[in-house]
């Protein structure tokens, strides 16, 4: 039976709107796997970037990435609609 990973993304969409990802590659030698984390949204800051730790799920490698050197990240979902209102 395999066990899930701490850091797996949650299977239900309400829990979506609580969770950020982010992923990089691996830069072990010889890996570069696709490295994917998951945060809660309540702790990223909007205009305060900040490091994300990764662990290749291949290699093992522990390893810290500046936001600016991400691949991607998501944002939280009240970052999108924080200046829609209504009319």
């Amino acid at each position: 039976m395999r066990t899930r990973h701490k850091n797996a993304m949650p299977q239900t969409l309400e829990q979506c709107d609580d969770i950020v990802a982010a992923a990089t590659g691996c830069p072990a030698p010889d890996c570069g796997s696709l490295v994917i984390d998951y945060r809660l949204a309540v702790r990223v800051r909007l205009g305060h970037p900040e490091d994300w730790e990764f662990t290749c799920c291949r290699c093992g490698i522990v390893f810290t990435v500046t936001q600016g050197e991400l691949i991607f990240q998501s944002v939280p979902t009240q970052w999108l609609s924080a200046n829609i209102h209504a009319v």
